[in-house]
Order: C-alpha cells, then sequence, then structure tokens
C-alpha cells in the first residue's frame, strides 16, 4: 500500500432530497424520495418528472455573487462550503494553517451552465451580440466551480475539472487520491455539480428514450425492477475534504473515512450503451480492490451506479455476480438513484458521500421502488425493504458514463489507525 494514506475529513451535499448532507442522509435513510414535477421550466409536452433543488440559497454569498454564478456553481459552493467547514477550514486554507499551495481542487461539470446558455441564446436573437452578458463565458464554462471554489478559499494547488459523463465526479476523487498519493498535494477538495434541468437538456435526453414518465413522481425511479422505464434526471452537487494521513492528524481533524481504492477503464464499446459483457466495469471494480489490497468477500455494501434502465442494471448485475461469484448475495446493495434520481456529473460524488455515512453508522440506505426484482438481476440484495444495519469494513461505489467510462472507489471505516 501507498505510504501517503488519503482520508476524508469532511463531506457536503445539495440535491432534490435535501440541502445539507444531515437532511440528504435522514431523508435516504427514511427511504423518502426527492423527486418531483418539474417546476423550473413548463415541462407539460414531456410528462417526465425530474429530482430538482427547491428552496436552496447558500450561505455565505451575497446577492451580488450569485447573480455572477451559474445554477451548478451555487450548487457546488454550497456543498464545498458544508465540506470544508466539517473539515475545519472555514475560511481560507491560510486561516486553517495549511499551505494554500499544497490544497487543491478537482470538481466535476460535464454540462456547465447550460441555463446560461439558453438564455443567452436567446438574448442573442433578439437583440445581437451587443446584449450577450459579458459574464455569460465565464458562468458557463464547466470549470467555473473549479475556479470559483479556488478563489473563494484560496485554493492554490491543483485545479482541474475531470469530464466523464456520469462517471466524472468518481473519477475527481479517484484522481484527487491520485495528487494527494504522488505528493502533489496535502489536501484536495473533490466532486461534482450538475444543473441540467433545461428544456433542451431534457428533451435531448427524452429524444433517446431515456427517461421515466411514470406517475406519482417519486415512484419513477426504479432501479434494478423489472417494470422500470427509465432514468429520472437531477441536479445537485457534492463534495469531499481528502487528505493525507499525517496532514489530518497534526491538524487535530476529525477523520470519517478512508479512500483505499480506485479503478478506471472505458467500455470502448458505444457512444452511450455499457459494454453488454460489463468488461470494463469489471476491469474498474478489480482494479480498486487490487489497490486497496481488498478481497472481493470483504466488500459488506455497495453504492450501484442504479440508473434504472434495463441496460444499466442488468450489466450492472453482470458485473457485481463476476466480481463477488457466489457470494454477490451477502452484498448490500444501494441504489439511492432511487431517491434522488441520476444528477449526471454529481452522481459518483453524491454515492460518495453517502457511503462515508454507511461506514460511520453501519447503515445502508434502501432501494426504494424495486417491488419486483427483474429476473436477469437475480441474486442480487438490492435492499428494497428498508435501511440495512450491518458493520462494513469497506463499501464499494461504481459508475458508468456515456462514452463507455467506468470509476470504481472503495471507501474503508476508519479504525484509528
Amino acid at each position: 500500500m501507498n505510504e501517503r494514506r488519503v482520508v476524508v475529513t469532511g463531506t457536503g451535499a445539495v440535491c432534490c432530497a435535501g440541502n445539507s448532507m444531515a437532511e440528504l442522509w435522514a431523508n435516504l435513510v427514511a427511504g423518502k424520495s426527492g423527486i418531483g414535477e418539474v417546476t423550473l421550466f413548463d415541462a407539460s409536452d414531456l410528462g417526465c418528472p425530474a429530482g430538482e433543488v427547491r428552496n436552496y440559497a447558500p450561505a455565505g454569498i451575497s446577492p451580488k455573487e450569485s447573480r455572477r454564478m451559474a445554477r451548478f456553481t451555487r450548487f457546488a459552493v454550497g456543498a464545498a462550503d458544508e465540506a470544508l467547514t466539517q473539515a475545519g477550514v472555514t475560511g481560507t486554507a491560510e486561516d486553517a494553517g495549511i499551505d494554500p499551495f499544497r490544497f487543491g481542487v478537482c470538481f466535476s461539470n460535464g454540462d456547465g451552465g447550460v441555463e446560461e446558455y439558453d438564455r443567452n441564446a436567446e438574448i442573442l436573437e433578439r437583440r445581437g451580440p451587443g446584449g450577450v452578458s459579458a459574464f455569460f463565458i465565464p458562468k458557463f464554462i464547466p470549470n467555473s466551480a473549479c475556479g470559483t471554489l479556488a478563489i473563494r478559499h484560496q485554493l492554490r494547488g491543483p485545479n482541474f475539472d475531470p469530464v466523464a459523463a456520469c462517471a466524472s465526479s468518481a473519477h475527481s476523487i479517484g484522481e484527487s487520491v491520485w495528487t494527494i498519493e504522488r505528493g502533489d498535494a496535502d489536501a484536495m477538495l473533490a466532486g461534482g455539480s450538475e444543473a441540467c434541468l433545461t428544456r433542451l437538456m431534457m428533451s435531448g435526453f427524452n429524444a433517446l428514450t431515456a427517461l421515466s414518465r411514470r406517475t406519482p413522481p417519486e415512484s419513477a425511479s426504479r432501479p434494478f425492477d423489472r417494470d422500470r422505464d427509465g432514468f429520472v434526471m437531477a441536479e445537485g452537487a457534492a463534495a469531499l475534504v481528502l487528505e493525507e494521513l499525517e496532514h489530518a492528524r497534526r491538524r487535530g481533524a476529525e477523520i470519517l473515512a478512508e479512500v483505499v481504492g480506485y479503478g478506471a477503464s472505458c467500455d470502448a464499446t458505444h457512444i452511450t450503451a455499457p459494454d453488454p459483457e460489463g468488461a470494463g466495469m469489471t476491469y474498474a471494480i478489480r482494479r480498486a480492490l487490487r489497490m486497496a489490497e481488498c478481497a472481493p468477500e470483504e466488500i459488506g455494501a455497495a453504492f450501484a451506479h442504479g440508473t434504472g434502465t434495463v441496460a444499466n442494471d442488468r450489466v450492472e448485475a453482470k458485473v457485481f455476480r463476476a466480481v463477488f461469484g457466489e457470494k454477490v448475495s451477502r452484498v448490500k446493495i444501494s441504489a439511492v438513484k432511487s431517491m434522488i434520481g441520476h444528477a449526471l456529473s454529481a452522481a459518483g460524488a453524491l454515492a460518495a458521500a453517502a457511503a462515508v455515512r454507511t461506514l460511520q453508522s453501519g447503515i445502508v440506505p434502501p432501494t426504494i421502488n424495486c417491488r419486483n426484482l427483474d429476473p436477469e438481476c437475480g441474486n442480487l440484495d438490492v435492499n428494497p425493504d428498508g435501511p440495512a444495519r450491518i458493520d462494513p469494513r469497506y463499501v464499494l461505489i461504481d459508475t458508468l458514463g456515456f462514452g463507455g467510462h467506468n470509476a470504481a472507489l472503495i471507501f474503508k471505516k476508519w479504525e484509528g489507525r
């Protein structure tokens, strides 16, 4: 194992099921869905529900600052501020006694400020180039969240935005681990943010026949269920503060969990569909297990990508059977998208934040709405009947993205040594 161990010292989240990590976790454990009707625009001709963030105003941001941020950046700020506060970084890195050049940001966003694109495209059409806002480009570009977070907290270390569709923020966490392990930083703010609920974006996914139209909305996201009819688009953000172990100890930071494994691969099969054999995802998980020096039977719980589409669910089931073999039914599997929908670039980070809470509490959130397990997903324990109380030492998360991107992470319970 690498001598520079990486631990989690803070988590934060904003999504349809909660505007803080505490609120989100309480709703996940309770099996309470945050999915509802679309209110951000008239979606009556689409007929699809969504996971909207509602009644959200990040603390510590003035109205002027807020106007200069796209929606996804505001989510990123809220999640990051929460995670940093938990980690004991309430101002700048220097305020917390951390070398700012040793504290970086790796925060994913794939779609950028798409609502800003739509708004300014309409202005361009009506008023010409002179009407386009001078803030359009800095608000729209996907790496705006990375830059804003660095400026806000004076984090001068490595800073970038990995884009790998729905695997993006899992890659952000994994790449942050590697950045710390190889000595390029002592701490990283990692995660992802997405605010893609616009008429154009939802219409695009609708054209792929990928979205659920089931009513009532809270029943629409049905991972691994025989009667699923597509996924539910959502928005939100999640952030993790990652630190080199001795760095965290010197600061007296509370250690929440350890990140011990990361694996990445590409299916190289299809631009939207996963490899039907799941070879790429299987490889990524096995790489993560090897890095973690963890045997498959030591994994107590897994946070599945679990989108609620036939192709995804069946491939994931095949992957889990390949990795865990005959003992696959012993792994408690949670598909939190059943409650929070699919937040695209932020999905992996939201699952990771939940995985840290599972290691702390011994509770695995349920997969709601899975009333009739798809026979093709047989032998999986997707925890459909309520939260499970176990004591896992290791938790796995796996993510898949358009383009064939795969990322797997393994978190370990912090045992004080």
